[in-house]
């Protein structure tokens, strides 16, 4: 076997391991995704327990306040988990990228080229934009519940 040829060999065993890790991320990703919303419907089903089955031993401002906080914590931190995965996936394709100079076909490169680099919501977006919607929602929704809880105190509901 030729030196080129072995060495082009290797490459591809090298790419393929990377393109495989690659891919771990995104499953991590979707694994984290899980855990989030399942943490954050935890803190809903909570309050609704609470709720239906508390009568008047702490103050509903109190609740809402401690909800609101932990559920704005979680939204916040899935936000940051989501951001820090976006990252890592950019690092990973780059160097992707990088390998496939050396390889007869640039797969990846090539699809990001067709995707118009995600420049264009018409024609693809990033998934990572997608997955935001939800954290950014649930922190809205948490948001909501520190002010009534907060309005809930000073009115001494």
């Amino acid at each position: 076997m030729k030196e080129s040829e072995h060495n082009r060999r290797e490459l591809l065993e090298i790419y393929k391991l990377h393109a495989t890790l690659a891919d771990n991320v995104s499953q991590r990703r979707e694994g984290a995704n899980r855990l989030y919303v399942t943490l954050l419907t935890g803190v809903l089903a909570s309050l609704v327990l609470f709720l239906k089955f508390t009568i008047g031993s702490v103050p509903l401002g109190v609740v809402l306040v401690v909800v609101g906080i932990v559920g704005m914590v979680l939204s916040m931190s899935w936000f940051i988990v989501i951001r820090s995965y976006r990252q890592l996936n950019t690092g990973k394709f780059q160097a992707l990228h990088e390998l496939e100079e050396e390889l007869p076909y640039p797969f990846f490169k090539r699809e990001w080229e067709l995707l118009e680099e995600g420049k264009k919501a018409s024609r693809y977006w990033k998934l990572t934009v997608v997955e935001t919607f939800l954290p950014v929602a649930f922190l809205l929704l948490f948001i909501a519940f520190l002010g009534c809880g907060i309005f809930c105190l000073w009115k001494n509901c």
